[in-house]
């Protein structure tokens, strides 16, 4: 595993510019022809969270301050992740389909499919993020030092989906039926995972279960510096777990592409 390890991270570190230019492309191509260009990436997140806080505030009159903060960032800091993490689950598990002429390239490493895609999608994260700092500056939102972890977490967050994707995407390759398994498991997770509920609600067995899923981790590393205000390393009983998912996940990654990679392009 080693030996696919080092090989992982020469590839990725050989292409590192392509992976850059390449991330741009594909953000390039998913707004082409858009005559709002840039605006939809905050478009439809923002629509989904305005519907969100419609459901919840008149709807189910759940609204109430959470931590001090208003419910709306709360709600923001959860929703924002998730869309991030979505794509990652949805087209990251099956990254090697979507492009297909870059499997069939020989020279190509497959390895950097999965990073430029988490790369392209991560900016997007990033630019709801900032989005988020900007609308709390101009509305007086104290926003405090526990923000300055934010570049962390999105790290912790751009490495683990990373991983997943490397995991995934030789199943996804192999086999249209497991891409559309994890497709269907997506909403699930949403729904699992407190996007939309506060973990603390749950008995303390739903917790200690939660704790194991990397989705509500990084929704809630996200809340902790626009929300809670804790430094992530202060809940170990939270990051612990995840990062034994996370070791996990990168050992499975390295087992399966050391196996299956060479047989991809083959199935494509």
């Amino acid at each position: 595993m080693l030996a696919t390890l080092r090989q992982i991270l020469s590839e990725n570190w050989q292409w590192r510019h392509q992976i850059w230019d390449l991330a741009k492309i594909d953000l390039v191509k998913t707004y082409r022809g858009a005559a709002l260009g840039k605006v939809w990436l905050f478009t439809k997140p923002a629509v989904y969270i305005l519907v969100y806080w419609f459901t919840l505030s008149v709807g189910l009159r759940h609204s109430g301050d959470v931590n001090g903060q208003p419910f709306l960032l709360w709600l923001a800091a959860g929703v924002f992740p998730w869309f991030f993490m979505s794509d990652a689950i949805n087209t990251g598990s099956n990254v090697y389909r979507r492009y297909p002429y870059l499997v069939n390239r020989i020279k190509f490493p497959l390895s950097v499919i999965s990073t430029f895609y988490t790369l392209s999608i991560m900016i997007i994260f990033a630019c709801t993020m900032l989005f988020t700092i900007a609308v709390c500056l101009l509305t007086g939102v104290h926003l405090g030092r526990y923000l300055l972890q934010l570049p962390l977490v999105m790290l912790l967050m751009f490495l683990f989906w990373t991983a997943w994707s490397i995991m995934l995407s030789p199943f996804g390759a192999i086999s249209k039926d497991f891409a559309n398994l994890i497709k269907t498991l997506s909403t699930p997770f949403f729904w699992l995972s407190g996007i939309l509920f506060q973990l603390d609600s749950l008995p303390r067995i739903g917790q200690v279960i939660m704790a194991f899923n990397p989705v509500a981790w990084c929704a809630e590393a996200v809340r902790d510096c626009f929300v809670y205000k804790e430094w992530i390393w202060q809940r170990p009983d939270e990051l612990l777990p995840f990062l034994a998912v996370f070791l996990v996940v990168v050992l499975l990654a390295l087992r399966n592409f050391r196996r299956l990679s060479k047989e991809v392009p083959d199935v494509l």
